[in-house]
């Protein structure tokens, strides 16, 4: 039997992890050690700068409906090659069907590519970022296009030289917030039902053989969805249920009087993901508070402020069982108000809650599941810094031995 992913894992590599473990030997034509026992991730090749195709049919080729479906971040990967003006020239052809990919495509704004495990933090590649222009079509801004090549100092191995890994990422229409719909699981029938096919899904989970999280191929990491996070984490944390996944989500105070949100980033690691640019998320579980014994409202003060938003749930989004399109909970969200803190509005807490026809067999009714994110401040974009020969080749020959993790920092001389 095949190893399974542990629920939520999925493939979101960080720009550095396509440059270095995916372009670099799709460019140069090498495998690195440890390829055969950790197999990576397979990215497909399409021509992304076709006359013949659009973003919409692209996207609908390779799955992307299907993301939009499960609710997932709406982005595709692809590696591509780059078309000339002319075969003596050195600009770029970005034309796509009845439009065309439009940015800076000079580079000028082009944002570096950084090794960040290397002490030097040199430069290995460059991303530039284009929007599909089409006046005439109703998707015109609509995707975004994001090129990932590598810096030139690594082209000399290259055998693809014209080779780049692109995002292609499509912008969901703003759509109003409604009401939550009352949905079939609130009759005691379905409900009942539901709650069977939960605790056969657990059965099911706890009979699979999950992938040691050594096994797990560069670019994977805990991205579970809403849908992940109340079903295969909150559900089975509220009924008691032991999972081989207890562990992954901690559960800690999010309404305390005596911390901040900072405070918790910090305590938990989130400045590491803000050094390796990873999604600025923090998961836990949480106890709700009510305002007194006797009082349904919810209490949800922090440190000197507050979690501010609707908490009536009015404007709660529901989470759905995918396959069955039943309601198994809610989502909340709520901004970090304290008008003294230049940290005002800069902290979001989403708090994921199970449906009440879940609850009955509940021994912690008032435990919820919550997504702690950060806003980074907008950045000017830096100048490029040169990355030197002798160090490039030291990095040349420590990629080689590198079996898709940095193991150690690079000798830089």
């Amino acid at each position: 039997m095949a190893a399974m992913f542990p629920v939520g894992f999925r493939f979101r590599p960080t720009d550095e992890e396509l440059v270095r473990s995916y372009l670099y030997p799709k460019v140069t034509g090498t495998q690195t050690q440890g390829d055969d026992l950790i197999p990576k991730h397979d990215i497909p090749e399409h021509d992304l700068y076709a006359p013949n195709t659009e973003p919409s049919k692209i996207w609908n080729q390779f799955g992307g409906k299907n993301l939009e479906e499960k609710q997932e971040e709406l982005e595709l990967l692809f590696f591509t090659r780059l078309k000339r003006v002319s075969s003596t020239g050195s600009r770029i052809k970005r034309t796509i069907g009845g439009g065309c990919w439009k940015g800076d495509a000079s580079g000028k704004s082009a944002k570096n590519v950084l090794e960040t495990k290397s002490k030097t933090m040199k430069r290995i590649g460059f991303k530039k970022t284009f929007h599909y222009k089409n006046d005439q079509s109703k998707d015109s801004n609509r995707w975004i296009l994001h090129e990932l090549s590598l810096d030139e100092s690594f082209l000399r191995h290259a055998k693809m030289g014209d080779m780049v890994v692109c995002r292609l990422r499509k912008q969901p229409k703003k759509e109003e917030i409604i009401p939550s719909t009352h949905v079939s699981s609130q009759t005691s029938q379905n409900a009942n039902l539901m709650l069977e096919f939960l605790l056969e899904l657990l059965q099911s989970n706890s009979r699979e053989i999950t992938m040691a999280p050594t096994m797990i191929p560069v670019g994977y990491r805990f991205c579970p969805t809403d849908e992940d996070l109340v079903l295969h984490y909150l559900y089975p944390k509220v009924i008691g249920t032991q999972t081989r996944e207890d562990d992954r989500i901690p559960e800690h105070d999010l309404y305390a009087p005596n911390t901040e949100p900072w405070k918790i980033w910090e305590a938990f690691g989130g400045p590491n993901l803000e050094e390796i640019q990873e999604e600025l998320e923090l998961l836990f579980f949480t106890r709700l508070k009510r305002v007194s014994s006797t009082d349904s409202r919810i209490k949800r003060t922090i440190g000197k402020g507050c979690w501010k938003g609707d908490a009536s749930g009015k404007y709660a989004k529901d989470v759905l069982e995918t396959m069955t399109r039943t309601r198994i909970g809610f989502k909340k969200t709520f901004h970090y108000k304290n008008d003294e803190s230049k940290d005002n509005n800069r902290w979001i807490l989403h708090e994921l809650s199970l449906d009440n026809s879940l609850l009955s067999q509940a021994k912690i009714k008032d435990l919820v599941v919550c997504r702690l994110r950060k806003h980074l401040k907008k950045e000017a974009i830096t100048p490029h810094t040169k990355v030197s020969s002798p160090a490039t080749d030291l990095m040349l020959d420590y990629w080689k031995l590198d079996s898709g993790e940095i193991l150690f920092d690079p000798p830089i001389s």
